[in-house]
């Protein structure tokens, strides 16, 4: 049951896919930093033979279809990949899908062939979709190369690869979150973690670096979804195998670290543990200036994220002065860095303005925050249907600076101006600018929060028309209603303006949404019943009914997930309701342990289990085990899974008894555990047949597993099922030829 790299099919480039936050690939551009001009020759030169190489095996496929194409899709790929490096996103994006229309047309004419080179050019082309502003549409990409890579890796296929399949999930949850899916990215990273974490058991020296990248961006991950304590401790094992890695590359290992530290630190500092996280940000800040001092190219940019993460932890200790420094450094350094930075650069200028607005300089925030919205429109302009979140945030900070100088005017002819820029070229960043518009307004001075509750309230009336339902967009205007001082002059306006009876959502607490939150993002199933517990009162009220409703907008799985837990609660008890989901949860970990001896140690820790019917795709051998183990005991359930002599023996009982059931788990066991796909694979097809279930399988498969297995065992299948036709003829006999003759015997 150990995880293994199982094959080839896959090449480095994949296995290294969703560690693009790290420092390992700034140090793996160090060489064109430190002379530009020179590999900026050898790229064209590269790029060059790329196209050429594509335009030859174009010419060679014309004349002869079947001939050179998976090498065309191959060259196609790596031109692709070559044009990405030399910053061409929109050139590098038609090749890519060509690649990949040509394994899979590859794929359909000769099944179980390229499937790991589709893997591969799926997850290309989800990172070329990503690149040209598209983060929604990469993610089916993104999830098509992890579904194809984890059927090779799970039925053992050529070209099946367990870094591949880890490498993939990680960038799958990249693009989900930058997607704003999340919710979705955490589980994703967390697999790739654990399986990263199995391999790096195996050979640590090729895998804890992995591994350690991994849980940096699972923590990431983790922070998206609040769950602070989980980032953290995923952080801090990720700065913890970091430093326990061999120090010959120090170049390498030094500005990882520092990445890690970086995290750490943020997490830190959200999780309320400002102090340590100042100490943790004051080593990443030391780290990066060794690595910039040397390469600054390279790894300025690096550190001024870092002087971003240390001026919030000087901020967050209650030292808001000592936090202007290291802002400022961060702008500074980035000045200097040029247009690939605008983005972050205009980051670290709202950092400033807020440091420079908690020091009193108001004029001095004004200005930063200006330029930070100047930078963001224009990076937002240049991709459209790019996520808005940072343009919205800085249009925020620009109008709460301006109004602390009176300037309430200024900051809405801001919004106004942004809004008509983006009607146009962004018709969603326009439409979320509206409602940050109209709550802007709450904050103002009278006359303007009465036309801001008009505003949303008439907007939120017209929203509920939407075709495509409530979206955040739709939340963010609820939270700005509920959040006003003035409840009577909201409920008096919805009625007055919609004459219609103020809906639930507008009488949800802050204090009830912030609870169910923390029901919906508790650890385990275990931890979510004793949270019902504490607070069965308020999660049991109408309240939490609405906050649920409102909460699927953000995260449709849990919230419907939680509010069908919520109505079996109160309908059956806690116990009733929550029994089936802790027992599923204690069912999954005990799929995922690493060998037999825990599997059994962990079966005899929870014997409920033995109680669980499994879902269908529960793999066979384990369903076994639980069958067994209900009925002849422990012992003799995982005896064969340690004995093969003991499985051929329960086997032959089976045989002799005609019994599909045994024969089915024997066979699960022969495939999974001993990895004899031919026996597995008989037995399951004998025990179809005695079930009476002929038009479930094809005897002819059996014949695509010879080459893989011994003549014993090829005679021994043969005598086995020609036995059993002698002894069961009616009414499969002409099966039990079929399966006999695939096998390659006589009938």
């Amino acid at each position: 049951m150990g995880y293994e790299d199982r094959g080839t099919g896959v090449g480095d480039e994949a296995r290294g896919a969703g560690a693009g936050h790290g420092a390992r690939q700034e140090v793996r551009r160090e060489d064109a930093a430190d002379d530009a001009s020179a590999r900026a020759g050898e790229a064209r030169a590269e790029l060059a033979r790329a196209e050429e190489e594509v335009r030859g095996l174009r010419a060679a496929a014309e004349q002869d279809p079947g001939g050179d194409t998976p090498l065309l899709a191959g060259a196609l790929h790596r031109l692709s990949n070559l044009l990405s490096a030399a910053g061409d996103r929109t050139g590098a994006l038609p090749p890519a899908k060509e690649a990949a229309r040509i394994y899979a047309e590859l794929g359909m004419k000769r099944p179980g062939d390229f499937q790991a080179e589709l893997a591969l050019a799926m997850g290309a082309l989800g990172d070329r979709v990503a690149d040209t502003g598209d983060p929604a549409a990469a993610v089916p990409f993104a999830k098509q190369a992890v579904r194809l890579q984890r059927e090779l890796v799970e039925e053992e296929q050529p070209g099946a690869s367990v870094p591949a399949l880890a490498a993939y999930l990680l960038t799958c949850a990249t693009r989900l979150a930058g997607a704003g899916e999340v919710v979705e990215a955490v589980p994703r990273a967390e697999e790739a973690v654990g399986l990263l974490r199995g391999l790096a058991e195996e050979d640590p020296a090729a895998f804890l670096p992995r591994l350690a990248e991994a849980l940096h961006a699972l923590g990431g991950h983790r922070a998206a979804v609040s769950d602070a304590s989980g980032a953290v401790e995923a952080a801090e094992e990720a700065c913890g195998l970091f430093r326990a890695l061999p120090a010959e590359r120090p170049d390498v290992i030094r500005p990882e670290l520092a990445a890690a530290l970086d995290g750490l630190a943020g997490h830190l500092d959200k999780a309320g543990e400002a102090g340590a996280g100042l100490r943790v940000a004051e080593e990443a800040v030391a780290l990066y200036r060794e690595s910039a001092a040397r390469r600054p190219a390279v790894f300025r940019p690096g550190l001024a994220a870092a002087l971003r993460t240390l001026a919030r932890c000087l901020a967050g200790t209650g030292d808001p002065q000592g936090a202007l420094p290291p802002a400022r450094e961060a702008v500074d350094l980035l000045r200097e860095q040029g247009d690939a930075v605008l983005a972050d650069l205009a980051d670290s200028l709202q950092v400033l303005g807020t440091y420079v607005e908690l020091n009193g300089d108001a004029e001095g925030a004004v200005e930063a925050f200006w330029e930070a919205v100047a930078l963001h429109r224009s990076l937002a302009l240049e991709v459209p249907g790019a996520p808005d979140a940072a343009l919205v945030s800085a249009l925020d900070d620009l109008a709460r600076a301006l109004a602390r100088t009176g300037e309430h005017a200024a900051a809405i002819e801001e919004f106004d101006e942004t809004v008509k820029e983006f009607a146009g070229a962004g018709p969603e960043a326009a439409r979320r600018l509206v409602v940050e518009r109209s709550a802007f307004l709450l904050r103002c001075p009278a006359p303007w929060p009465a036309t801001g509750v008009s505003e949303l309230v008439n907007w939120l009336d017209e929203d509920a028309e939407r075709t495509g339902g409530a979206d955040t967009v739709t939340v963010r205007a609820r939270q700005a209603l509920r959040a006003y001082g003035d409840t009577a002059a909201v409920h008096t306006a919805w009625e007055d303006e919609t004459f219609t009876p103020v809906p639930d959502w507008l009488a949800l607490s802050p204090g009830t949404l912030d609870l169910v939150v923390a029901w919906m993002f508790a650890p385990d199933w275990p931890r979510s019943r004793d949270f019902w517990s504490e607070h069965a009162e308020a999660l049991g009220g109408e309240q939490a009914a609405s906050a649920l409703d409102e909460l699927a907008v953000l995260d449709p799985h849990g919230a419907r997930r939680h509010a069908l837990l919520r109505e079996a609660v109160l309908a059956h008890g806690v116990t009733a309701a929550y029994d089936p989901l802790i027992l599923r949860e204690q069912l999954a970990q005990w799929l995922e342990c690493a060998d037999w001896t825990e599997s059994r140690a962990y079966l005899e820790e929870h014997p409920r289990l033995l109680t669980v019917q499994p879902p269908d795709d529960t793999p066979l051998a384990h369903v076994a085990m639980l069958d067994i183990g209900r009925t002849e005991g422990l012992d003799a359930a995982y005896r064969l899974v340690e004995d093969r002599e003991a499985l051929q023996a329960y086997v032959d009982r089976a045989l002799e008894a005609g019994n599909g059931v045994a024969l089915m788990h024997g066979g699960g066991i022969e495939g999974q555990v001993f990895g004899d796909r031919l026996s597995s694979l008989t037995h399951a097809q004998v025990a179809l047949v005695l079930a009476g279930a002929t038009e479930g399988f094809e005897p002819d498969d059996l014949a695509a597993l010879l080459h893989k297995a011994s003549e014993e065992t090829r005679s021994r299948l043969v005598r086995e099922t020609a036995a059993l036709g002698a002894r069961h003829p009616d009414p499969h006999g002409r099966t039990w030829d079929r399966i006999i003759q695939a096998l390659g015997g006589d009938v």
